[in-house]
């Protein structure tokens, strides 16, 4: 499962519909975020190998990686 990189501001909804749920966000040491489903395990949605390298823990379902400059107002 890859993670897909935003680079422009996007909206909560939109970023709900990316990785199907509410969404929880993780600040990442070199300025991004990277943005799940908060309950992607309760869900029983597939880990995601990529994110939970780069989270440091296990991350499942889709993810998205937000530029700095794709923060949410």
């Amino acid at each position: 499962m890859s993670i897909e990189i935003i680079k422009e501001k996007t909206s909560l909804e939109e970023l709900q519909k990316k990785v199907g749920g509410y969404i929880e966000q993780l600040l990442l040491d070199d300025g991004r975020m990277l943005v799940f489903d908060e309950d992607g395990q309760l869900k029983g949605k597939m880990i995601n190998n990529d994110a939970s390298v780069i989270a440091g823990t296990p991350i499942a379902g889709p993810a998205v990686i937000l530029e700095p400059k794709a923060f949410l107002d």
